[in-house]
């Protein structure tokens, strides 16, 4: 899957441009050294949760079959309202086969998306 490759080569390119070793980047993300070895040789890819935080530490954002990952920081004031992870799409994207549920949970929005392979 060339989208694995592509994201494995800009994963390693953000921790370089950063001057992070991996495992300086491993320590911030708390995953091992190996498993960042793995994400920029595509061996593997982070869990969504793992890029997001890792989009924050290395202050770039990645870009997955034309979905762009983005946090944006939020307010100093709102420091009791979590980081958003936004979404943007260059261009329409469908997803045949796409299950995505929206589930109201302890005051906020979860919303999970299956898309198959």
């Amino acid at each position: 899957m060339e989208w694995k490759k592509d994201l494995a080569a800009q994963i390693k390119k953000a921790r370089e441009s950063a001057n992070l070793t991996q495992d300086e980047l491993a320590d911030l993300l708390d995953v091992s050294r190996t498993m960042i070895s793995n994400y920029e040789t595509n061996k593997g890819v982070p869990a969504i949760e793992v890029l997001a935080v890792m989009a924050v530490e290395l202050e770039t954002k990645f870009k997955v079959k034309g979905l762009q990952i983005i946090v944006e920081p939020t307010s100093p004031r709102l420091r009791s309202v979590p980081k958003q992870l936004r979404l943007d799409f260059e261009k329409s994207e469908p997803f045949p086969g796409a299950i995505i549920s929206i589930t109201p949970k302890g005051g906020q929005i979860l919303i999970t998306a299956k898309i198959p392979a």
